[in-house]
């Protein structure tokens, strides 16, 4: 199982969000990059590159995306941000 460090940007807007049960399908979504890095996609908008790097992925709970990065050589998975799917382009 790889060991998550979450910034402060991610912690921040999940505490934000006003509804329990969304809070519930973040934190599930985050069990589930913990046990399977991989789960996320590669298909990263540019605008989300530029923001965090090359090697980043996603993962949906609608209506946000997760962004984070899996170090594979390190197994850890740094998940940097939680952002509102109309907000990126």
């Amino acid at each position: 199982m790889a060991r998550l460090r979450v910034y402060t940007d991610f912690l921040r807007k999940r505490n934000q969000l006003s509804s329990p049960r969304l809070r519930a399908h973040v934190d599930e979504m985050l069990r589930t990059i913990e046990l399977m890095p991989g789960v996320g996609s590669s298909l990263v908008e540019p605008s989300l590159r530029a923001l965090y790097g090359d090697d980043i992925l996603k993962a949906l709970v609608s209506p946000y995306l997760i962004v984070y990065e899996y170090d594979r050589a390190k197994d850890i998975v740094s998940v940097y941000d939680l952002i509102g799917c109309w907000a990126v382009r």
